[in-house]
Parts: structure tokens; sequence; C-alpha cells
């Protein structure tokens, strides 16, 4: 991490930009009388929030190293490229014994928090470790062998909850383009990526982008909301019955976006598996994907597949039970079978089913919210 030092010369950059932000925030929140329309309105204040986040990370990066004052990054929802991230924070060992020092410089974002990730922990035979560490996010991705299964884990903590993202093909709801998690991860500069809901297969579900809600008909899937803390908020099947209910939720919540999928494998500790469901092919041994949530900002997803030696992954009552003994409080399944993919990097982290990764519609990701890569 970067030393903090004070010069009342090198100030004056951070404190004029400062006024120039008071001065054009000012102006846009003037820019209407009260009588416009809601979309000139709604388009004000995107503009007041992509202002405030571009001010915010620069006045950030003028303040690094003059005084001793947080530094404080965020994305903005709207964009659908984040930030580069700086390749040669990139690393990789097959010796997992020798990550002491990353834990140790990952301590600052950690925040208190202990890593899922161990340097004592057994890995696959001629697997690796991948790492990524900046100012505004910590990333690790490991195999290790779980049962009869093949563990493909990816651990992730950001700095701020809008580095934790949603992404659609062609940027926006609807496309209808496909494009494998591996090519989706590259385009958006994903430090880790991995498969989403992939909301374009079926007409059902909940599908909410940047809190707006385009899908709606819940009876059939749980649902995840992501809020604007980055917490994952379960809701069961049934539980909405309009799209005006399902709005109201998202916008009562602060819901970012969501995934649509299921069913939840742990919540609070419990697991919560039900004995029939409609899509996942539940009973059946075959490739799955979950993502977990471990703490503030602090996020693990779990491919399970097949490898050497490792020939059959669980069903999903196996799964919930090899997931509790791990540890893991709160666990929503994605999409699985060939579409469970991990990234880091621009690189496929996992095994995938037949051989080649499946095209899909979307992905979550985790980026580093550094301008030009830091």
């Amino acid at each position: 991490m970067r030393e903090n030092r004070t010069s009342s010369a090198g100030l004056w950059p951070a404190v004029l930009a400062f006024l120039a932000a008071i001065f054009l925030l000012a102006v846009l929140a003037a820019g209407g009388n009260g009588s416009s329309g809601n979309a000139q309105e709604t388009g004000r204040l995107d503009m007041m929030q992509k202002y405030n986040m571009y001010m915010t990370n620069s006045v950030s990066e003028a303040l690094d190293g003059i005084v001793s004052i947080e530094k404080v990054y965020f994305l903005s929802d709207e964009d659908v490229v984040a930030p580069m991230p700086n390749a040669d924070l990139f690393g990789e060992t097959q010796d997992p014994s020798s990550l002491g020092w990353l834990l140790e410089d990952a301590r600052e974002i950690l925040d208190g928090q202990e890593t899922f990730f161990r340097t004592d922990m057994e890995l696959l035979p001629n697997s690796k470790v991948k790492y990524y560490l900046d100012d505004t996010i910590f990333s690790v991705t490991w195999k290790m062998g779980v049962g009869l299964a093949a563990f493909t884990c990816a651990e992730v903590k950001v700095a701020h909850p809008s580095q934790f993202r949603r992404f659609m093909t062609g940027g926006q709801y609807g496309a209808q383009i496909r494009y494998t998690t591996t090519e989706m991860a590259k385009n958006v500069n994903a430090v880790t990526a991995s498969n989403g809901d992939y909301y374009s297969y079926r007409p059902y579900g909940i599908v909410v982008v940047n809190g707006k809600v385009f899908r709606t008909g819940d009876e059939e899937l749980d649902t995840c909301f992501v809020d604007d803390q980055g917490d994952l908020i379960f809701t069961p099947r049934g539980t909405f019955h309009s799209a005006e209910e399902v709005q109201q939720y998202v916008d009562e919540h602060h819901i970012r976006f969501s995934l649509s999928f299921g069913p939840v494998y742990i919540q609070d500790g419990q697991i919560v598996t039900p004995e029939r469901y409609r899509v996942g092919e539940i009973d059946q041994h075959v490739s799955r994907a979950v993502l977990c949530q471990l703490g503030p900002c602090h996020y693990l997803v779990i491919a399970a597949n097949i490898e050497k030696n490792y020939y059959s992954p669980p069903d999903i009552h196996t799964f919930a039970r090899q997931l509790k003994e791990l540890g893991i409080e709160n666990a929503y399944a994605l999409d699985g079978g060939q579409t469970a993919t991990i990234v880091m990097g621009g690189e496929r982290m996992n095994s995938v089913d037949y051989g080649g990764e499946r095209e899909i519609s979307d992905i979550i990701y985790f980026a580093t919210a550094l301008p030009n890569g830091g």
C-alpha cells in the first residue's frame, strides 16, 4: 500500500479539483426549475452520479501521498466496461505456502476479515494458485478436491460494492447475442468473473438491472438480489405477485441487480435446498456453480467440475452439505453444467463439460476501481 505524506504545496491541485466539483454539482442541481419531465430529471441525476464518481476517483488520486485521508474509489453501474487491471499485479504459484506475504499485504483491504483461502491447503495435483491485489481488490483462485469433484474456487474482496458487477451481452437486457464467459470477462476488464444465470435461456425469473425491473415471474425460481452494499438478499420463489411489488421491493432495498437461477443452498448458516426445483437437474451429478458471501464485500465463487481422478460432481443436496462443512453461511446456485466457468485475468481456471465453454448471455464479475490500471 502507498504511503501518505503531508505537503501544503501539493495540496493545491486537490483543493482546486474539490472546488470545481462543488461548483459543477451546484450547476447540475440547478439545471431544472421543478417542471422538467421525468426523463430529463433522470438524465440529470445520471449525469450527477457519473460526475460524482469521476470527481471522487480523481480527488482520491490527487490526495494520494499528500494528506492522510482514506482514498475512496467506486464505479458507475451505467458504465459497461470497468477499468483495466494492472497486468503486473497478477501472479501465480503452485505452492500456496509461499503466499503468506500476499495475505499480509491484503490486510488493509480485508479490513479484519479472514480469508477462506489458506496457505496450508492442498491443491489439485499440477494446479496453480492465481492472484491479484491492488488498493481496491484482492482476488485469489485455486483448485482443490472435495469428495468426488474438483472445486475451482475464486475468492474476492473488494473495497467498494460497485466493484461487484453484472454484464449482459450487448451491454443491455434483451440482446440476442451470446458469448463465452471468458470472452465477456476480457471485454469488460474483469479481474475475476463467473458465469451468471443465463437469463436469456428461459422466459421466467426476475431480472433487475441498475435498479430497474425488466422481467418478473418468480413462481419457479428463487431470486438473489444484490443491494447497494454488495450484500446478497435471497427471496424464495412465489414471494412476489406483480411487477409493481418487485419494483417496490427493489426501491426499498436499494437493489442494484438480481440473479435468477437458484435454488438457495444455504441461508444464514442453514441448508435450505428444496426436494424439487424447476432448473438445475438437482438430483443429477452434473457440474455446478455457486455464489457465496463470506462477509461485507467479500465473496466466493465455486465451480464443481470433473478433473482427472475427480469424476463425479455433486447433486445439490451433497453440494449444500459440502459447502456447509467448508463454513459457508450464504450460498446461491448459478447456472451449471457446461455453463459453469470461472475466469481470472482473462484465463479460464476450471475444466468445463464437453471440452468447451457454452456461449451464454451474462456474467458476474469483480473489477478494480483504480483509474487507468492504478
